[in-house]
């Protein structure tokens, strides 16, 4: 698939980080990221095209840096997240949220690029029961290219 502001290799590192924090099976919902990865990733590169170059740029270059670094540091393995199975993933993911600064700061990145992407969809909304309080107009027709 073709990005406006992401590459294939930082898609790919974001669908990975997708699928460590929020994985399939969960107990408020089945649903995990992979499932829908073809829907949500299209409206994360598409809030990055959004955003100014330099904030763009940061963020795609903390996710490069993060792709190496965290597996290295909390699982103690010279492999990218790319190449960890679902299970590895959310293992890194639960010893960085319980590390020490900057490791819980640092998923503050994750939680930008796939959370509002992913419960925005509305396969998602209606997996966890979400009502909208200002739903989007009738004649909205969704992200315009």
């Amino acid at each position: 698939m073709a990005y406006k502001a992401l590459s294939n290799t930082e898609a790919r590192i974001i669908a990975a980080m997708g699928r460590g924090v929020i994985p399939r099976g969960g107990e408020s919902f089945a649903l995990g990221a992979t499932d829908l990865e073809d829907k949500w990733l299209p409206k994360t590169d598409y809030m990055l095209s959004r955003m100014p170059p330099l904030t763009r740029l940061g963020l795609k270059l903390g996710v490069r840096l993060l792709n190496y670094v965290w597996p290295l540091l909390c699982l103690r393995k010279l492999k990218a997240m790319t190449s960890m199975d679902e299970n590895e993933l959310t293992e890194m993911f639960y010893v960085v949220e319980n590390s020490e600064f900057p490791g819980p700061l640092s998923l503050l990145i994750v939680k930008i690029l796939v959370f509002p992407a992913f419960y925005g969809l509305k396969e998602v909304k209606d997996a966890i029961g979400y009502k909208e309080r200002f739903p989007n107009h009738p004649d909205f027709e969704g992200l315009k290219d």
